[in-house]
């Protein structure tokens, strides 16, 4: 029997952007018990905003009840028996709320930051259709100010079997530890995403001064995937000792 859930909120207009890099660039961030997960044989860093709304905490809600949240993650599995729990390690959050960071770092052990995080969705263009949206965050670290603007347009769609959509965003686990020490690991339960097509993007990001130069270098380049999912509800169980 898991875990029960601790936290539940509905995350919304989740935007990715993502990198393939090398393995050297990201072993050391990896505690022991996970070890990269690929596809086709490569590996990836995500840039990810998300918006979270109707937070609560052990079913009660929670202050503050919405926030915007940017991470920088890689793509990661257990190594030890048949586990396939395939997941994530956050290299950095930030979060526009103070209490929302003291919370991760203390409960989930996550490297959470507060900062200063806007997130606004509107129509992009009129002339071209209805069912165009843009969705914008800002952000403003130590006086770095940072923007990701994701344009989208058409039908919804689910990532296919066995695609890159489907590999950065079929991740049901969090994990974390030092490297070289134990891990621990939080199932994030949810439905699927349903896809909305990206037709533009931009990214404005001092990455050296968020990141260190190594993976500034790795975001250098234009994203090798540009996603917008439209997000579900998602239940954050309790970290408890990969075993």
């Amino acid at each position: 029997m898991g875990s029960p859930p601790v936290i539940t909120a509905r995350w919304r207009n989740v935007a990715i952007l993502s990198w393939p890099t090398e393995d050297g660039l990201l072993v050391p961030f990896l505690p022991n018990g996970l070890a990269l997960d690929r596809w086709r044989g490569t590996a990836y860093i995500s840039l990810v905003c998300l918006f979270m709304e109707n937070l609560r905490v052990l079913g009660l809600p929670a202050l503050p009840r919405k926030f915007a949240e940017l991470n920088l993650r890689c793509y990661v599995r257990p190594t030890h028996g048949s586990d396939d729990r395939k997941g994530v390690v956050f290299l950095r959050q930030l979060v526009s709320s103070r209490l929302v960071a003291l919370a991760g770092r203390v409960f989930f052990r996550e490297p959470m930051l507060a900062t200063a995080l806007f997130h606004k969705c509107e129509p992009a263009d009129p002339g071209n259709g209805p069912d165009q949206q843009s969705v914008r965050y800002r952000w403003a670290n130590a006086g770095h100010d940072g923007e990701l603007r994701v344009t989208a347009r058409g039908d919804t769609y689910f990532a296919e079997p066995g695609s890159l959509d489907e590999f950065l965003t079929h991740r049901y686990w969090g994990y974390n530890g030092k490297s070289g020490q134990g891990v621990r690991a939080y199932r994030i339960s949810r439905e699927p995403w349903s896809l909305v097509p990206v037709v533009d993007h931009e990214l404005k990001c001092d990455a050296e001064t968020l990141y260190g130069p190594q993976i500034a270098d790795a975001m250098a380049g234009p994203p090798a995937s540009a996603l917008l999912a439209l997000g579900s509800e998602s239940r954050v169980h309790l970290p408890t000792k990969l075993r």
